[in-house]
């Protein structure tokens, strides 16, 4: 806790990551309930945040995450300079492959998706700029564990943990690790309907000493698309890129 910390600020802050961290709308009395905070600062603190379009309330009295806050993600990753630098990367993939491409970093123990390149077809994701994940429930999560210290690596599964999501989530550390020495060997990773049933991710690292942000590059497909064996072939293109991506950093 900082000695100069605003307790009203760090209140709003603390709500807007419950909403923007979660698939569900809250009502006021949710958030109560999730933060335990009284429901007259909640309720003031949402009407100064929906007033300034940070939240957006549904018509049953639900909240989620506003335009502002949308555009205050768009303004973070137009001034981000691996972002500007990556993009021309990400479409030349998202062309060679005909899947989506997605860069994402680590922060604060979970990936953030920064960038997407979106391919003219029927099949769509719901990522998009500042959503996050935890590292264990995507390519790009196990792409940048694979090269963390032991130490930040224990500690972030500590503090997040690896729940599972589908039959086929990884929810022992051991087994996770075990999965990171192959992403070490082969230099790219697999994520095999581990976050969601029917969608499948490539990703690879993008490692340059002088960018010291753990970010990585990943394309995304549904199961039907990228089949058991094209992973090689399309791991070597994703680790290709985000070699090619680090050189220019």
């Amino acid at each position: 806790m900082g000695r100069y910390n605003v307790p009203a600020l760090e209140r709003a802050i603390n709500i807007l990551d419950l909403i923007s961290n979660s698939k569900e709308r809250y009502s006021v009395t949710e958030i109560c309930s999730k933060l335990d905070l009284p429901k007259a600062t909640v309720f003031t603190t949402m009407s100064t945040l929906e007033h300034y379009n940070l939240v957006q309330k549904d018509q049953v009295g639900k909240f989620q995450i506003g335009p502002k806050m949308f555009q205050l993600g768009m303004n973070y990753t137009s001034n981000n300079s691996i972002v500007d630098l990556a993009k021309p990367y990400m479409k030349k993939l998202m062309e060679k492959t005909g899947f989506t491409v997605h860069l994402g970093v680590l922060h604060e123990d979970h990936i953030m998706y920064i960038a997407k390149e979106e391919p003219d077809n029927f099949i769509k994701f719901s990522t998009y700029p500042g959503l996050k994940t935890e590292v264990h429930l995507s390519g790009l999560g196990k792409a940048i564990s694979a090269f963390l210290g032991e130490e930040e690596l224990d500690q972030i599964i500590k503090n997040v943990g690896l729940k599972g999501v589908t039959s086929k989530t990884i929810t022992s550390a051991k087994q996770f690790k075990d999965s990171l020495e192959v992403v070490r060997k082969d230099g790219f990773a697999i994520e095999d309907e581990e976050g969601e049933i029917g969608v499948r991710c490539v990703a690879a690292p993008i490692i340059n000493t002088r960018y010291i942000t753990p970010t990585a590059i990943s394309i995304t497909a549904h199961s039907s698309q990228l089949l058991n064996d094209q992973f090689a072939e399309m791991g070597e293109l994703v680790r290709y890129t985000a070699q090619e991506i680090a050189r220019n950093i």
